[in-house]
């Protein structure tokens, strides 16, 4: 088209009207449009298990029941119609259909697991997100059994110069770590822990310089229920 034989108005709008045309061609074979996206979000990320039976949190920080289900919503943006969502997961099962479903983790045990979504429109435009979800024992579970009984055995008596030998044990626990002693003395002047040998749940005592006096030697057993006892004691006559 030769516009330079057209009056200047009748240019103007000609014009116009064709850049008008090729926008509209622009929009409507999406060029100009955003890339379709989708965001999948999670009810929650973690997941703390209860205590097992007959065990509790020292704390009262977990959970008393067990919820693994997550709620799981696929925010999509700039797609056309018809959407279709599927999901995929490395653990548990998809319950539902769409932008919004529940991720079911109850066969599931401790671990880092993902969820994934796909969606795609009728345009065939597509776009995939994830998300993950944790799980995880509580951390300060204890027995809910009775308390275990701490009793230290040490010689009834010894003669001066001769060691101390004393022993701890433990009555019925379940331990989920193994337990730590820490033990101390103290004679008739005052501390003596520094006269202790050993560690764990045997030790021996020196007893020179110490004849006429009584020893008591003392443990602490970390790693209990604080509402337990946790200390117990022995003593020991040091004859001349």
């Amino acid at each position: 088209m030769n516009f330079r034989k057209q009056p200047s108005n009748l240019r103007g709008i000609l014009l116009a009207m064709l850049l008008l045309g090729l926008s509209q061609n622009v929009i409507s074979t999406g060029w100009l449009t955003t890339k379709p996206s989708v965001e999948l979000q999670a009810s929650k990320t973690l997941i703390t298990y209860p205590c097992p039976p007959d065990w509790h949190s020292i704390s009262h920080s977990c959970p008393s029941t067990k919820e693994l289900q997550v709620g799981l919503t696929a925010l999509t943006r700039n797609f056309s119609k018809q959407l279709v969502y599927v999901y995929t997961v490395t653990g548990g099962r998809v319950i539902g259909e769409g932008g919004n479903v529940t991720w079911d983790l109850n066969e599931c045990g401790p671990g880092l697991y993902t969820a994934t979504v796909e969606v795609q429109d009728n345009r065939k435009h597509r776009a995939l997100s994830s998300v993950n979800v944790a799980l995880r024992n509580c951390e300060d579970c204890v027995n809910s059994e009775p308390c275990s009984w701490i009793v230290v055995n040490c010689n009834d008596e010894v003669k001066a110069g001769s060691p101390i030998t004393c022993k701890v044990v433990l009555g019925p626990v379940i331990w989920r770590a193994p337990p730590a002693y820490e033990w101390s003395a103290r004679d008739s002047n005052g501390d003596a822990s520094d006269r202790i040998g050993g560690r764990g749940t045997y030790i021996s005592i020196r007893t020179d310089g110490l004849g006429g006096q009584t020893v008591f030697a003392k443990v602490k057993v970390k790693g209990l229920d604080p509402s337990c006892p946790d200390t117990a004691m022995s003593s020991t006559i040091v004859k001349p």
